[in-house]
C-alpha cells in the first residue's frame, strides 16, 4: 500500500482545488513553504479517517501494532496524555478504586480526579543519591492488591523519565492472578523495542508510548496499544473519539508513517550506529571526577548527575545551554537528563562530552546534605470533590496543615507533589522550597510560593 507521506506529497501537486478545511488552502503563494502547508489536509476521499481508520492510516496503525507487538494499535495525535486518560477510564466505571504508583503523569491524575477514583497509592524505591524514584516492586503491587480486592486497575509508569524500568512481566502476574488489568505508561519506552535485553518492560494489557519522545516522530505523536483480549477495545475507541480531536493532523501522521518505514528499512543499522555511539560516549564519561553518569536500565537516558559536585542540575543546565549551545530535556536539583535517539551524530555526542569534560575541570567535590524526603501525604478527600470546593490563596508557610485545592507539580516531568484533596504537610512545603531554590519549575495554579487551599 502506498505510504501516507508518498500519497499526501501527490495530492500536494495535484490540481486538485481545496474547497474544505484547513483555511489556509495550501496557498504557499501566500503563507510560503516553511511549515508543511502542501500536506495539511482534513479527511477528504481517500485518506482515511483517524476515527474508523480502515484505509490508509489503518495500515499505518497495523505497521505499530506490529512493532509493539500489540493485538491493537491506535496512533494518537494528542500526545500520550489522550491515551492514558482514555485507556484508565475505559477500565473503570465512576468511584471506581484503583492502584497507582505516585510517580505518574500528571494526566493519571486528571483521570482520577474526572471519574471520582478512589487512589491506593504506591511509592517507588527512592534513589536518594540523585532524589528521584526508582522501579514499582511487584511486592507492593501484590500487597496492595490483596488489600484491595475490588481494585479494578493497577497504573505505573515504566520506564521513568531518567529510564528506570519495573519488572513488567512479574507485576503484570501478580495482576492476572486477581484479574485485575494493568496499564503501564511507556511514554518514554517508544524505542524499546529496536533493542535487546528488555524483556522485562513488557507485559502490560494497555500500554502507552510517545513515539515523539525517542523516535524520529513529529511532536504530538503516540501510540496506544492493547496486549489483551481483556481490554474493553470498543469502548476504548469511544472514549478517544471524545479526548482526542476530531480533526486530527495529517503532517503528525505522516512523520509516524515515515518513522515506520525508516525503522523497517534501516532499523537494525540506525541502532547497531547508535549503541556504539552510546558505548563510546560512557566509556568516556567514566573518566569525569565531579560530576558523573548515572547508569539507569535505558542507556539512552543520559543521566548527568551532579550530587557530589559544586554546582546543581540548573546551573549545569544553563551552563550547557548558554556556554555550549546544547540544549538538554530536562533540570532536576541534582541532575540534568540528556536525551538521545537514533537520530543523533556523533558531532552531538562529541560536544557533549567536551563540553562536560571542560565545566567538570572547574569543579570541587562538595558532599551534600540528603535532599528532603517526603512521604504520602494524607488524603482528607477525594480529588474530585476537592477541586470542587470553594478556595483560597495562602503562601505555601502558611498553607501547611491546610487541605490543598489543586495540583503542585514540577515540569518536565510532571509529576504532582501533592493533589486536591491533600494535606499539605511540612516536608512538603520543605520540598518544594528546596526544589524552588535549586532553581527547579515548581507549578502551582497560583504562581510562586502561593497555593490553593479550601476555605
Amino acid at each position: 500500500m502506498e505510504g501516507l507521506l508518498t500519497k499526501l506529497e501527490g495530492h500536494k501537486n495535484s490540481d486538485v482545488y481545496p474547497f474544505h478545511m484547513p483555511g489556509h488552502k495550501r496557498n504557499r503563494e501566500i503563507l510560503g513553504n516553511t511549515l508543511p502547508y502542501g500536506i495539511d489536509i482534513t479527511e477528504i476521499t481517500g485518506f482515511d479517517n483517524l476515527h474508523g481508520a480502515d484505509g490508509i492510516i489503518d495500515d499505518i496503525q497495523a505497521r505499530l501494532s506490529r512493532f509493539y507487538d500489540s493485538v491493537k494499535s491506535f496512533l494518537l495525535v494528542n500526545g500520550s496524555t489522550c491515551g492514558i486518560m482514555s485507556a484508565i477510564l475505559s477500565a473503570c466505571d465512576f468511584g471506581d478504586k484503583i492502584i497507582v504508583a505516585r510517580n505518574c503523569h500528571k494526566s493519571v491524575y486528571n483521570a482520577i480526579e474526572l471519574y471520582n477514583l478512589r487512589p491506593v497509592w504506591i511509592l517507588p524505591e527512592r534513589d536518594e543519591c540523585i532524589d528521584t524514584f526508582g522501579e514499582v516492586k511487584s511486592s507492593d503491587i501484590e500487597n496492595a492488591i490483596m488489600q484491595n480486592p475490588d481494585a479494578r486497575l493497577v497504573v505505573i509508569t515504566s520506564p521513568t523519565y531518567e529510564g528506570v524500568i519495573s519488572n513488567i512481566p512479574q507485576i503484570a502476574k501478580a495482576c492476572r492472578d486477581r484479574g485485575i488489568l494493568l496499564f503501564v505508561d511507556m511514554a518514554h519506552g517508544a524505542h524499546l523495542p529496536l533493542f535487546e535485553g528488555f524483556e522485562n518492560a513488557y507485559g502490560a494489557d494497555i500500554s502507552v508510548v510517545s513515539l515523539h519522545k525517542t523516535l524520529p516522530c513529529m511532536t504530538q505523536t503516540a501510540c496506544l496499544n492493547i496486549h489483551s483480549e481483556k481490554v474493553d477495545t470498543k469502548k476504548l475507541s469511544k472514549l478517544l473519539s471524545c479526548f482526542e480531536t476530531s480533526s486530527p493532523s495529517y503532517p503528525l501522521m505522516a512523520s509516524v508513517d515515515r518513522c515506520m518505514k525508516l525503522i523497517e528499512e534501516r532499523g537494525r543499522e540506525l541502532t547497531e550506529n547508535y549503541e556504539r555511539m552510546l558505548g563510546d560516549f560512557y566509556d568516556r564519561a567514566f573518566r569525569l571526577k565531579a560530576l558523573r553518569l548515572h547508569r539507569t536500565d535505558d542507556f539512552g537516558k543520559l543521566v548527568i548527575a551532579c550530587d557530589k559536585a559544586s554546582i546543581n542540575g540548573s546551573e549545569l543546565f544553563a551552563r550547557l545551554r548558554d556556554e555550549y549551545g546544547i540544549e538538554c530535556e530536562m533540570a532536576s536539583a541534582r541532575y540534568v537528563i540528556a536525551m538521545s535517539s537514533i537520530c543523533d551524530t556523533q558531532e552531538g555526542f562529541d560536544r557533549l562530552i567536551k563540553a562536560l569534560f571542560e565545566i567538570d575541570g572547574g569543579l570541587e567535590h562538595r558532599q551534600k546534605e540528603l535532599p528532603v524526603s517526603i512521604t504520602l501525604p494524607k488524603a482528607e478527600m477525594s480529588s474530585y470533590e476537592a477541586a470542587r470546593r470553594e478556595s483560597k490563596q495562602l503562601s505555601l508557610d502558611s498553607a501547611v496543615g491546610r487541605i490543598c485545592a489543586s495540583y503542585v507539580w514540577t515540569y518536565p516531568p510532571g509529576i504532582p507533589l501533592i493533589a486536591p484533596g491533600e494535606v499539605i504537610t511540612q516536608d512538603i512545603a520543605d520540598k518544594i522550597s528546596e526544589l524552588s531554590a535549586s532553581g527547579v519549575d515548581v507549578h502551582t495554579d497560583c504562581g510562586g510560593a502561593i497555593v490553593s487551599v479550601l476555605k
